[in-house]
């Protein structure tokens, strides 16, 4: 999410906020200098439970503003179905070679009650999925905290790795790799001998991106059907809906989804029954 702002001498900036992993990919050579202690301090925070956001910026110029606004108001005022992706388009061409100013971290304690309310819902039946924007270790801390996760669980984390040879594809190589974990966490509870054993699915939006894709979707759906509890994290609003209708569609049983903040309105809306929480998050 960014803003542009002119600051009392003139200079045009773009302020930006992000996930870490959204924000480090767009930096700048030049924008790397805290990178490394920013990381180390990110991993301390998620490990914490802290909720985290990565901070940069980037100088623009009057004619590089003026030519991107343009273009920004051409898709703002576009009518028709591609609008969307168009304005997607015209922010990441903005939203480029920014300098990392560092991060944020902030305690967000689960209202009374959530715990049990979870526990509740599970003994009733419901299959539980969690989808955050937090980091990993964030989100499987809160897991543990609300009873999502418990100790004896057999974790499944899908992550993209990329192992790309120098004459493969890096995008083929990194989606052959997700599929295959995909397909060894189906095997691991297929062999599973354990009748009382219970799995949890946890997995990245950067993977998740992938996942979603037509040819591997229902995989991923089968996988994380198969699964206690699902924690997808580091997730975007669009994902969220994505999510919600891919299950919604794939299984063909009625969805609820729950949220309190402006990023939840799209899981919200695309869900069979959708309940908005006015929480600590905000009105929106």
């Amino acid at each position: 999410m960014s803003v542009i702002v002119r600051d009392e001498t003139g200079q045009i900036l773009l302020l930006c906020k992000g996930a870490d992993s959204i924000i480090f990919d767009r930096l700048s050579k030049n924008g790397r200098m805290y990178e490394e202690a920013t990381t180390k301090h990110l991993n301390e925070y998620g490990e914490a439970g802290l909720r985290t956001l990565a901070l940069a910026y980037k100088k623009l110029e009057l004619a590089e503003y003026s030519a991107w606004s343009e273009e920004f108001s051409k898709a703002k005022t576009s009518i028709g179905g591609d609008r969307d992706a168009m304005l997607e388009r015209v922010s990441d061409m903005m939203e480029r070679d920014l300098i990392l100013v560092g991060a944020t971290a902030v305690e967000d304690k689960l209202q009374k009650g959530v715990p049990q309310c979870i526990d509740k819902l599970a003994q009733a039946g419901l299959k539980i999925w969690v989808l955050t924007g937090d980091k990993m270790e964030t989100a499987i801390n809160i897991g543990f905290s609300c009873s999502l996760l418990r100790q004896g669980m057999k974790q499944i984390c899908i992550a993209a790795t990329n192992e790309a040879t120098l004459d493969q594809d890096p995008e083929k190589s990194v989606k052959e790799n997700i599929l295959m974990q995909i397909t060894n966490g189906s095997q691991m509870i297929k062999l599973e001998k354990d009748p009382h054993a219970a799995f949890a699915l946890i997995i990245d939006g950067k993977t998740l991106t992938f996942a979603l894709e037509d040819d591997m979707k229902h995989q991923f759906l089968n996988l994380a059907v198969d699964c206690a509890s699902v924690i997808c994290c580091r997730v975007s609003p669009k994902q969220k809906a994505l999510v919600t209708r891919l299950v919604k569609e794939g299984t063909g049983k009625t969805t609820l989804a729950i949220g309190d903040g402006a990023n939840d309105v799209g899981m919200i809306q695309e869900a069979d029954i959708g309940v908005g929480i006015s929480g600590c998050e905000g009105m929106q």
